[in-house]
C-alpha cells in the first residue's frame, strides 16, 4: 500500500502557492506523497492520480507532460517561475524554479551528458510561457546494453505516468533499420488494453512462413503470428518484468537483422495518441524528426 503524506487538497493548495504566492522558497522540493519500500508503479500511479487532478484542478493544465528513468517531470510555466512535479520510487515532490535559470540548467545537463533531466516530454499545447533554452539535440547509446536499457526505463516511465498525466492515451513508435529498411517494427504501450499493455509487432511479409522461420522469430522473443503477417509480442503490465522483456525482444530483433549499434536503428512516428508533440531525449535510437527547426 502507498502511504499519503499530504491530501490532494494540500497538494493543490501547495501548487498555487508556490506558482502564485509571493516570495516562495526556489528549489526546494516538498513531498507530497511517501510511497513505502517495494511499492509497484500501478500503486504509485493510483495513490498520485487524485493529488495530480487536484493540482490541476487548482492552477490548470500543465505546460509540459513528461517523465524521467525514476518519476513523473510535469511542468507549469509563468514568465518568471517553473512548477515542477518530480520525484521517484520513494517520492512525489513539488518544487519552483526561476523559469530561466531551471531552463538553462537543464540544457547544459543535456549538453555535457549528465544525468538527463527527462527521458520524454510531451507537448499538448498548454498554457504557460516558453523559457527558451530548449535542448534540441539528440544522441543515440553506443552500446546495445545500453539502448536496452534506455528503452526499458522509458516504456516503465510511459506505463506508470502517462495513464495520470493523458488518461486513456495510448504511447509508442516505429522502428526501421538501416539493413532493411521496409521492414517496420512497432513498438508501445496501451495502458487501456488490459493484459497486453506492453507490445510490440513487426511486419514479416517478404519472408516464407516456414517452420524454420518460425524458430529464428521466436527465439528473438517473438511469441505470435497474426493473419496479415505480423509477428507480435504482448505482455501485462503486471508482470514486473515486462518492460525489460519488450526491450529484450526489440533490441533482439534488430541485432538479428544485421544492425550493429544503436546508431543504426532508427525511430520514427513517435506519439501519444496522436495529440501533441512527443520528444524522446531517453531513447538511445537515432529519432526522426528531431526537436527544433530544422532546415
Amino acid at each position: 500500500m502507498t502511504s499519503p503524506t499530504t491530501t490532494p487538497q494540500d497538494a493543490a493548495e501547495l501548487a498555487e502557492r508556490l506558482l502564485h504566492g509571493p516570495d516562495p522558497e526556489l528549489e526546494r522540493a516538498v513531498t507530497i506523497l511517501a510511497h513505502p519500500e517495494g511499492s509497484g508503479p500501478v500503486e504509485r500511479r493510483e495513490a498520485l492520480l487524485p493529488r495530480y487532478d487536484a493540482i490541476v484542478a487548482r492552477v490548470g493544465p500543465p505546460t509540459l507532460l513528461g517523465g524521467t528513468g525514476h518519476g513523473p517531470s510535469v511542468r507549469w510555466h509563468t514568465a518568471e517561475r517553473t512548477l515542477l512535479l518530480a520525484g521517484d520510487s520513494s517520492a512525489a515532490t513539488l518544487s519552483v524554479h526561476d523559469a530561466q535559470g531551471l531552463a538553462r540548467r537543464e540544457f547544459w545537463d543535456f549538453d555535457s551528458g549528465r544525468p538527463m533531466p527527462y527521458t520524454w516530454q510531451l507537448d499538448r499545447g498548454g498554457p504557460g510561457k516558453d523559457p527558451g533554452w530548449t535542448f534540441n539535440g539528440h544522441s543515440a547509446d553506443y552500446t546495445w546494453d545500453e539502448a536496452e536499457e534506455s528503452l526499458t526505463l522509458l516504456l516503465s516511465s510511459w506505463a506508470e505516468h502517462m495513464p495520470v498525466q493523458a488518461p486513456g492515451d495510448w504511447v509508442g513508435f516505429r522502428l526501421r533499420i538501416s539493413r532493411d529498411w521496409k521492414r517496420d517494427m512497432v513498438v508501445g504501450v496501451s495502458p487501456t488494453a488490459t493484459g497486453y499493455e506492453f507490445h510490440a509487432g513487426i511486419y514479416d511479409l517478404d519472408h516464407e512462413q516456414t517452420p524454420e522461420h518460425a524458430e529464428h522469430m521466436r527465439a528473438r522473443g517473438w511469441r505470435e503470428l497474426d493473419e496479415h503477417r505480423w509477428w507480435r509480442v504482448n505482455i501485462p503490465e503486471t508482470d514486473p518484468g515486462a518492460a525489460a522483456e519488450l526491450s529484450r525482444v526489440v533490441i533482439s530483433d534488430v541485432r538479428a537483422r544485421r544492425s550493429t549499434c544503436p546508431a543504426e536503428v532508427h525511430a520514427w512516428d513517435i506519439s501519444a495518441g496522436d495529440n501533441g508533440r512527443l520528444w524522446v531525449p531517453g531513447l538511445g535510437f537515432e529519432v526522426h524528426p528531431r526537436r527544433g527547426e530544422h532546415y
